[in-house]
């Protein structure tokens, strides 16, 4: 196994990385407290890769979720790891879902759509599937700073797509035009990790049932790439915040709030 050759997706499938959302669970509970899902919800989550946020939400609520990727081996890893939670993973393509119009309480992208070419047509499958009243929960990444190019290209390099660098008013400029409404929206910064904390997710991912057997000599190939890849994308995040929002799928158009409020 020549761990170098493998694409960044194959590579994350096989040490079954968790891939959380920006933010992790936090962004998770937010995402779930602001829109008011329950047990009754039907819920989709658009870039699953190995399930982890789907069946957190399918934990938390006791509802129906669905997952998609186009990526089989993450999608087989995902399937791998529901119990008794109602998650159902499919390989399926954000540009087509295969779903009918008006199905989902919410569709959940994190930060997928930034690695999608097609931006706006993803978009208008997420407005499409959701319901009247609805919502779509993101979290889109982007530069607050501007990035050496050295490092965005180093970036890119490895994820093995150009970074699209946006700002978060691009961002809320996108959405709006495809029709939603800015529900809710709470900025972060990320932490800076040390190289302590890298070092011993290192080992966490060298130390897993699924990796510990394989032959030493991959182990430690592995355990570079990964060491590397992190250490990258931690400088990377020193540039970069990202945004807590849920998008509203409305039916009739909203008079403008004029007297609005700041926290005192």
């Amino acid at each position: 196994m020549k761990i170098d050759e493998l694409s960044y997706t194959d590579f994350v499938s096989l040490i079954k990385e968790e891939n959380r959302p920006p933010g992790g669970k936090k962004t998770i509970r937010e995402f779930l407290k602001n829109s008011f899902m329950d047990k009754n919800s039907k819920i989709l989550e658009v870039g699953c890769t190995n399930g982890f946020t789907s069946l957190e939400i399918a934990r938390l609520l006791n509802c129906k979720v669905w997952g998609v990727d186009l990526h089989k081996p993450s999608i087989d890893n995902a399937k791998s790891r529901v119990k008794s939670e109602k998650v159902n993973f499919i390989v399926a393509d954000a540009l087509n879902l295969p779903f009918r119009d008006n199905f989902f309480n919410m569709v959940v992208c994190s930060n997928a759509t930034s690695f999608m070419k097609e931006k706006g047509k993803a978009i208008k499958e997420y407005f499409r599937v959701t319901k009247p009243w609805g919502f779509v929960a993101t979290c889109p990444m982007y530069y607050i700073k501007r990035p050496p190019k050295e490092l965005v290209k180093e970036v890119s390099n490895i994820i093995g797509i150009p970074i699209d660098v946006k700002t978060k008013e691009e961002w809320i400029s996108l959405f709006k035009k495809n029709g939603f409404e800015i529900y809710f929206m709470k900025n972060y910064l990320f932490d800076y990790s040390s190289k302590e904390n890298i070092n011993k997710l290192v080992q966490e991912t060298v130390n897993k049932p699924s990796i510990g057997p394989l032959p030493k000599d991959v182990r430690e190939n592995i355990a570079f790439r990964w060491k590397r890849t992190l250490s990258v994308f931690n400088k990377n995040l020193s540039y970069v915040g990202y945004s807590v929002i849920l998008l509203r799928k409305r039916e009739e158009i909203e008079e403008t709030e004029l007297f609005t409020s700041i926290s005192a």
